[in-house]
């Protein structure tokens, strides 16, 4: 069923742990590959520092897809984002982003992650990673200069529109502040470099 023909689609907050913990139980370990996965223990303590948002994209009651965000103040970090399997391809996914940034307009940085293309080890891991950039920019996220090396995968850093753009030394600070948030210190000294 194509999204325009769905009832009126809508943006919660979820407010409820149990929520999330069975998103992770269920949902997220088929959306994203293990090493992309934080434990479960690292949403919580973020959780319970109230320096974890989660958003989902409803048609009803049916959870169509989530958006997870880690807070620093009112810096956000997109931590995971995804469609329902069964619901992917049918536009979800550009009616969801735009949703999202309105329900966080007061940000005062809102910065995302896409595989980086130039570092894919393969043609198709490129052109999947060219596709997904793309989508992100369609979908109004800025590129910028920066890259980062997290846990061994490269990223480019995009920074989503809140009426401020940053340079990028302002970015790379926020950047680092969020990660240095959720990452304990050895992880972050040596599984975290932003470029």
């Amino acid at each position: 069923m194509e999204h325009e023909e769905r009832e009126q689609l809508t943006v919660r907050r979820l407010t409820d742990f149990a929520q999330i913990e069975a998103l992770y139980r269920t949902r997220m370990k088929k959306d994203f590959v293990r090493n992309e996965l934080r434990p479960l223990a690292s949403l919580r303590r973020s959780w319970e520092q109230d320096a974890y948002d989660c958003y989902g994209l409803f048609d009803a009651d049916e959870l169509l897809g989530y958006a997870f965000f880690v807070r620093l103040g009112r810096n956000y970090l997109f931590d995971y984002l995804a469609i329902a399997a069964e619901h992917r391809d049918e536009g979800l996914g550009s009616v969801f982003l735009p949703m999202l940034a309105s329900r966080l307009q007061d940000a005062d940085c809102v910065i995302g992650e896409v595989e980086d293309p130039e570092k894919a080890p393969d043609a198709e891991s490129r052109a999947q990673r060219e596709r997904r950039l793309r989508f992100y920019l369609r979908s109004g996220y800025l590129q910028t200069d920066l890259t980062s090396r997290v846990f061994g995968a490269d990223y480019r850093i995009l920074e989503v529109p809140t009426g401020k753009t940053h340079t990028a030394d302002e970015l790379r600070a926020v950047y680092t502040a969020l990660y240095q948030s959720i990452l304990p210190g050895i992880f972050f000294r040596t599984q975290f470099k932003v470029f």
